[in-house]
């Protein structure tokens, strides 16, 4: 049973009691999941005591809902103040970045001999600190590949050419990302249950891909849940429109107007 929801803001020493956005970014594209919060701080309070680097933890979902929150750890990663004749001028706006950080800012120097592809992707993977969940990657011998001081994610791009051109793999819809079990490199998705969108329950907006190759974008009541790569399930009786699709980015805004999850689906344009 539903009966609310509930939000836990956190961000550096401050608990948010108040904010009138917040929002939280996932995109199969993207190695590193964002948040945005807009904080109250009419005194200067609150900007006092932040710095760059500090914790960040948002946990919000809806009370009777126990499997379907969101649990989101990150760092802040940059502190804005509006001008002084803006609208929100008594307002400071916090942009932080997800665990996945580790993923850009973690260099690996190592060379590998005659190793399997997918041991040695789940070794820089582990070289993050973070827990390696799954790697469905080809597991083709590598004759010799060498990582000179880059970064984790430049060294899984350098991997993945190297299947590509040595190999023939078709690395196109891998995509990595901190899900549930670890981080996982996978052209697969997101263990879980089909979200379900449905028109008269949760479905807000829709606008379907104009072509085969297009995405298409709808928005639902916020779904706390659901992350980039996880299935589905949109129902649009207005448009007859039946279909389960993958969650290519997930955009969670709440905010004093109304809260909302909107999703793009469609062609998956690959890592970036």
């Amino acid at each position: 049973m539903i009966e609310g929801l509930n939000i836990r803001c956190n961000v550096g020493p401050a608990q948010i009691l108040r904010s009138p956005l917040i929002e939280l970014v996932f995109r199969r594209s993207a190695v590193v999941s964002r948040a945005k919060v807009a904080i109250p701080d009419p005194e200067g309070q609150v900007r006092a005591r932040l710095a760059v680097g500090q914790p960040v933890a948002l946990r919000f979902g809806y009370r009777g809902e126990a499997n379907y929150w969101q649990e989101w750890q990150g760092t802040i990663e940059n502190i804005g103040q509006p001008g002084a004749d803006a609208e929100d001028a008594d307002a400071l706006t916090v942009q932080a970045v997800g665990r996945e950080k580790a993923l850009v800012t973690t260099t690996v120097r190592e060379s590998f001999y005659r190793e399997p592809a997918d041991a040695v992707a789940k070794r820089l993977l582990a070289a993050t600190g973070l827990p390696v969940g799954r790697v469905d990657v080809p597991q083709d011998i590598l004759p010799y590949q060498v990582f000179s001081g880059v970064s984790v994610a430049r060294a899984i791009r350098q991997l993945s050419a190297t299947l590509e051109r040595a190999f023939g793999h078709d690395m196109s819809r891998h995509a990595v990302w901190l899900g549930a079990s670890g981080l996982t490199w996978s052209a697969g998705d997101e263990p879980g249950p089909a979200c379900g969108i449905r028109t008269c329950e949760t479905l807000i907006a829709h606008e379907p891909p104009q072509t085969p190759d297009g995405v298409g974008v709808v928005v639902s009541v916020l779904q706390p849940g659901l992350t980039h790569s996880r299935l589905v399930h949109i129902t649009d009786t207005r448009r007859g429109l039946d279909l389960t699709t993958r969650a290519l980015a997930v955009v969670h805004t709440l905010k004093d107007g109304g809260n909302s999850t909107t999703v793009t689906y469609g062609k998956d344009p690959g890592w970036c």
